[in-house]
């Protein structure tokens, strides 16, 4: 299935293709007009904070262990804590995982 969305100034259409033969189906998006004023300092204050998937442990920082064992070690508590961001998508925050790669012993 292919869609995209077209946003005009007070409209959003969303196209929808269910297959190759039929064209795409036009849908008008209803969008309550609701605009909220931030404020500079609501928008100062908020914290932005990276999330790493599990394949990011493996490519990124060099994490060598299988997906099993990182559950055992958060399980003991000797791993930073999963974050659940969907009913199969999880992710942990990059400084946590940072931290705890830095407290790691070296090798001599």
């Amino acid at each position: 299935m292919r869609s995209y969305v077209l946003v005009e100034s007070s409209r959003i259409w969303l196209y929808v293709s269910p297959c190759l033969l039929v064209g795409p189906v036009r849908i008008r998006v209803q969008v309550p007009l609701q605009r909220r004023r931030c404020s500079s300092r609501s928008t100062s204050m908020q914290q932005v904070r990276k999330l790493v998937s599990k394949k990011e442990l493996k490519s990124i920082y060099g994490i060598p262990y299988c997906f099993a064992h990182i559950a055992r070690l958060e399980a003991a508590g000797r791993f930073p804590k999963r974050v659940q961001l969907g009913a199969c998508r999880v992710a942990w925050f990059a400084e946590e995982v940072e931290t705890w790669i830095a407290e790691r012993p070296r090798a001599a």
